[in-house]
């Protein structure tokens, strides 16, 4: 084991397009005869790359609602320490280099000994220790009042009694009050005590800041624009030494701008934040380089107002359900490009997270509904897992839940209040930023105007703002993605108040479904140590979800990365922010020389 987890090992990729010129053995004109000779490109030591990704950095601590961003994580992804990190494959694996060892040596009360690297130090020298690790839960464990707002999530911290250090700090003791099963997690992007106590938690800095952000890392932070950012090799590193001795990230103001970047040869490496049609148009046929695609950690879905008082009863949210088409907007969006993607099926697993079940093939409901039922309690379709809630529309089912609601149509009208007798209008609030969501909605509107259902669009600037709108109670549905961990605990944060109200504490309970049961599955899951215990019980909220038709998950936003045959050693990390904690191992390529005596690296 080496590094941040183990170096990932491709496997088996999803979908990968190979595009050019792309093997390590290139054939080259020979002479007069019309021969050729072959030519072996390899990796080398030294040299410098150039990374391109969309977004920019918004803050100097990830840790914050405002540096909680996929630029700023995966900036500072090659910079700031984690306990674990996520692989290739999703799963944690312990980071070796900053931990010899971490294991619950207690299960009542629940503790967690981390034993630290003894060589592991700041880049400016001062030792990572306990200190960091308790500064840490100290800032994120939640007011008293539960009212901070300037941590992305108390999960799990707000369940420490105590953090302490011995054995000159490099012995970490955390003791728990209840167990939280997903104590991985935690402590992720570590930042230094002894430059954070003197400038705060929250320092005003809209980008990376290499004072504040001291690495613990192989790269190091050497300069900062708005253009641009430089790594280099951090001198203080204790660990195998970067192949490459430094990194350019190039941030792009579009997916068209860092294509044409990749294309010109300006960049070698390109990954947009959030991937767009025409990107995956332009690297799929740009010789001379590879691509990889396959699914995000993001889901995108349409959450629905789901609080006892919302105008959306169980009964038109199913209606809802049951009047989209998800199958032909996966068709439309995605398909054509990343053909394994799949209409999504859980609200507590992404496809390609391990434990994620996929629909049966079918597409017509497995049991009949009921012509009317019940507006407090809703019995859905093969609900939840791996049981098939339709991916086509089911119209008369619809119309019986439109029925048992309330409404009312007549022929070639939409659905009026019987009460009222005016038009029933959905209000869709849309995270534009997203250009998933943007270009579904359009779709999405047309499916339920077929169903007889009239909905308006708004626009929010991000999905938080999306879902605080829901929230809020000035749209009816939101349309927005929604990021995953390989940490089932998350779901603490979606569909209920556990962590506290929407946009408070990490807590994300834009739906504002408020049901004691539900709470009961998932905190009870979240203390699970047993792992297949835990997923039994997420399977039945997810159930529950379903049931009550909460939010309707659409599908699994894609990933892209792209590079050229210059540089190896790359893998994709589309299940999380590590691109650049292994880009350690990218290295420049070069035409090997039979005089060539540079040694090349191994692997590449």
């Amino acid at each position: 084991m080496t590094g941040r987890g183990r170096r990932p090992r491709r496997g088996l990729v999803r979908l990968t397009s190979v595009l050019g010129a792309l093997a390590l053995v290139a054939a080259a004109c020979g002479g007069t005869t019309g021969g050729s000779t072959t030519v072996t490109y390899v990796g080398v030591s030294g040299g410098s790359i150039s990374f391109g990704m969309t977004g920019s950095p918004t803050g100097c601590n990830p840790n914050t609602p405002s540096g909680d961003t996929t630029a700023t994580l995966t900036l500072l992804g090659g910079v700031l320490p984690s306990p674990y990190v996520v692989e290739a494959d999703g799963l944690p694996m312990a980071n070796s280099d900053l931990i010899a060892s971490a294991e619950p040596l207690n299960l009542n009360p629940l503790t967690v000994v981390y034993t630290l690297n003894p060589k592991a130090v700041w880049s400016d020298g001062v030792p990572i220790t306990a200190n960091d690790f308790k500064y840490a839960w100290e800032q994120q464990r939640g007011d008293a009042d539960g009212t901070s707002t300037n941590v992305v999530s108390i999960a799990g911290y707000r369940d420490i009694t105590s953090v302490t250090g011995t054995n000159g700090g490099h012995t970490v003791t955390v003791k728990f009050k209840t167990v939280f099963a997903d104590w991985q997690m935690l402590f992720a992007n570590l930042l230094p005590a002894h430059v954070m106590e003197k400038v705060g938690w929250d320092p005003s800095c809209s980008t990376v800041s290499s004072s504040i952000d001291l690495s613990g890392g192989p790269f190091e932070i050497a300069s900062v624009s708005n253009s641009e950012i430089r790594l280099v090799q951090n001198p203080k590193w204790w660990g195998a030494p970067a192949s490459s001795k430094s990194i350019t990230v190039h941030l792009a103001s579009s997916t068209a701008q860092l294509s044409s970047w990749m294309s010109s040869g300006f960049i070698q490496v390109a990954e947009p934040t959030t991937v767009t049609p025409s990107f995956l148009t332009d690297v799929t046929g740009l010789p001379g380089a590879q691509s990889d695609a396959d699914t995000s950690n993001t889901l995108l879905q349409l959450d629905m107002a789901s609080s006892l008082d919302a105008r959306l009863s169980p009964d038109l949210r199913t209606a809802i359900g049951l009047s989209i088409n998800r199958q032909q907007l996966l068709n439309q969006q995605v398909s054509w490009a990343a053909p394994g993607i799949t209409v999504a099926n859980s609200h507590v697993y992404v496809q390609g997270q391990q434990g994620y079940k996929p629909a049966p093939s079918a597409t017509v409901p497995t049991t009949t509904i009921p012509a009317t039922t019940s507006s407090t309690s809703t019995t859905v379709i093969g609900a939840g897992g791996s049981v098939n809630f339709p991916v086509t529309p089911v119209p008369a089912q619809a119309d019986a839940f439109l029925a048992a609601a309330g409404l009312v149509k007549t022929a070639d009208s939409p659905y009026y209040h019987s009460a009222f007798g005016v038009p029933f209008t959905l209000h869709m609030v849309v995270d534009e930023s997203d250009p998933w969501a943007a270009s579904a909605a359009p779709t999405i509107r047309a499916d339920l105007k077929a169903a007889g259902t009239n909905t308006d669009i708004q626009t929010a600037t991000s999905a938080s703002a999306a879902g605080s709108a829901l929230a809020g109670g000035y749209a009816d549905l939101a349309l927005l993605p929604v990021t995953f961990s390989p940490f089932l605990s998350q779901t603490l944060a979606w569909y209920t108040t556990l962590l506290g109200a929407p946009g408070k504490n990490g807590s994300q309970d834009w739906t504002a479904y408020n049901n004691v049961q539900f709470e009961q599955l998932v905190e009870s899951a979240s203390q699970q140590l047993n792992a297949d215990t835990a997923a039994g019980i997420y399977q039945q909220a997810d159930t529950q979800l379903w049931d009550q038709m909460v939010s309707l998950p659409l599908y699994a936003e894609p990933a892209v990365l792209a590079w050229s045959r210059s540089v190896g050693g790359v893998v994709q990390e589309s299940r999380g922010t590590s691109l650049l904690w292994y880009a350690r191992y990218w290295a420049v390529r070069q035409a090997e020389s039979t005089s060539n005596t540079t040694p090349s690296l191994p692997g590449q």
